[in-house]
C-alpha cells in the first residue's frame, strides 16, 4: 500500500510522520494542510522533520488559509510548532510546484486502490481534490482521518480542532462515498499516551530521531496535562498511524457522521453507530499495543 500524509506539523504530526517513516510505510508524498500553526511555519517544520529522518519524500503545498474558524494552536504546539525547540530554516529541501489537491488526484490515477490518504489536519486538501475531480472517489478507496469526536456519554458536542477549522471540507469528505473511511477520534487520541519519564529519557537516546522526539515533546506533555490531566505524551496523530502498523490496536465500528458546517452550531460533529456504512469510527483501543509500537520505534 502507498500512502499520502496530509499534515499540519505540529508536534504530534511530527512524531507520527517519524513513526511512519521509521516503520517503513511506503509514503509517496506529504500534502501540507493549514491548521495547527501558520502555514509558513508548517512548511519549515516539514522540511526539518525530513532532515532529521534523512528522507526526501516529495512535499506539496495546500491552501494558504482555510475559510472558516481558523485559529491556530500554538498553545499546544509552541511558537514555531515544535514545542520549545526553535530551528532556523536551514533545510535546502524544496516543495513541488504542483498543488496538494492536484498531487492527490495524480496519485489516485497512478495507484488507484493501492493508495491510502492519511489526514492529520483539517480536510481542506482532500475536499479540494474531491471538488476538482468528480471521479476521484472511483479511484481513491481508502481514507484514514484523525479527527471528529465520539463520546455517547457527553451531551454537548466537543468542537474537535481539525473539524472546527474547516467544517465545510470535513462535511464533504464524510459525505463522499469512498470505499472505506476510518476515523481515529479526539477521545482515543487523548487516551493514548506514553509515560512522561519514558518520553523525557528519549533526549538521551543514541538515536537522533528519538532524541528529536524527546526534545519537541515537553510542550505537548504540558498541554496534555493542563487540558486532560494526562501525565505523559498525548498522541492523536501517532495513534492514527500506529493503527496501520498494528491493525489490531484499535477497534472500529460502523457509523454515520454529520458535520454541522453552517449556522451557530458550525463545527459540531455528530456520530451515531450504524449496522453498515463506509465510515468506521474508533470505539476502543489497546493502550499497551500502542505503547509497544511507540517504544519499538523510539528508544
Amino acid at each position: 500500500m502507498k500512502y499520502i500524509i496530509d499534515t499540519d506539523p505540529g508536534i504530534d504530526d511530527a512524531i507520527a510522520i517519524m513513526m511512519g517513516v521509521k516503520n517503513n510505510l511506503d509514503i509517496i508524498g506529504f500534502t501540507l494542510a493549514s491548521g495547527n500553526i501558520p502555514v509558513e511555519k508548517s512548511e519549515k517544520n516539514l522540511k526539518i522533520i525530513q532532515e532529521f529522518l534523512g528522507s526526501n519524500i516529495k512535499m506539496y503545498k495546500g491552501s494558504k488559509e482555510n475559510k472558516c474558524n481558523h485559529e491556530t494552536a500554538e498553545y499546544a504546539h509552541g511558537k514555531d510548532g515544535l514545542g520549545y525547540a526553535v530551528f532556523p530554516d536551514f533545510s535546502k529541501k524544496k516543495f513541488q510546484k504542483m498543488k496538494a489537491e492536484d498531487f492527490i488526484i495524480k496519485a489516485s490515477k497512478k495507484y488507484k486502490d493501492d493508495l491510502t490518504m492519511i489526514c492529520f489536519g483539517p480536510l481542506t486538501n482532500l475536499a479540494r481534490a474531491i471538488k476538482k475531480d468528480k471521479n476521484l472517489v472511483k479511484r481513491l478507496k481508502h481514507v484514514l482521518v484523525m479527527g471528529t469526536t465520539y463520546n455517547p456519554d457527553e451531551k454537548e458536542p466537543y468542537l474537535e480542532f481539525n473539524v472546527n477549522v474547516d467544517p465545510g471540507s470535513a462535511r464533504l469528505v464524510f459525505k463522499t462515498p469512498f470505499e472505506d473511511i476510518k476515523v481515529v477520534t479526539h477521545e482515543i487520541g487523548v487516551k493514548s499516551f506514553v509515560e512522561k519519564d519514558y518520553v523525557l529519557n528519549l533526549r538521551e537516546s543514541d538515536d537522533l530521531v528519538s532524541r528529536f522526539v524527546g526534545l519537541i515533546a515537553e510542550k505537548y506533555m504540558e498541554f496534555s496535562y493542563d487540558h486532560y490531566g494526562t501525565i505523559g505524551l498525548g498522541t492523536p496523530d501517532p495513534t492514527t498511524i500506529a493503527s496501520i502498523i498494528d491493525p489490531l490496536m484499535i477497534k472500529f465500528s460502523y457509523c454515520n457522521v454529520d458535520i454541522v458546517s453552517r449556522g451557530e452550531d458550525k463545527g459540531e460533529c455528530h456520530i451515531t453507530l450504524a449496522d453498515k456504512s463506509n465510515v468506521m469510527v474508533s470505539t476502543d483501543f489497546d493502550l499497551e499495543r500502542f505503547r509497544k509500537v511507540f517504544k519499538d520505534t523510539f528508544k
